[in-house]
């Protein structure tokens, strides 16, 4: 490789970095295990979705209203991590099936 802006070659230990950062993303990764990790309390679980419902409503009646989106997005974080999910669509059905179980 040579650095297209003054053509000086690019020092080895870079190139090799460079070739073992773009093999690792292309290396598939095993899906994440469902289990065993901790679980909250059904009741915090139940607590917490009923929160997110409520701020979805508030958020929902009104849409500017910047409070509203602050308590929405809290909800949805402490969803997250309270379920142990990065994503908040998956920690709401994760919430959602495990308050239902």
């Amino acid at each position: 490789m040579l650095d297209a802006a003054r053509g000086i070659p690019v020092p080895a230990g870079a190139e090799r970095a460079l070739r073992q950062a773009v093999r690792a993303a292309r290396t598939p990764r095993p899906a994440p295990s469902s289990g065993p990790y901790l679980l909250p309390l059904r009741e915090d679980a139940e607590k917490a979705l009923g929160r997110y419902f409520e701020a979805r409503l508030r958020l929902t009646a009104a849409p500017a209203d910047r409070e509203a989106r602050c308590v929405f997005e809290d909800s949805l974080f402490t969803l997250c991590v309270l379920m142990g999910r990065p994503c908040p669509a998956e920690a709401l059905h994760e919430a959602v099936q495990y308050t239902e179980s």
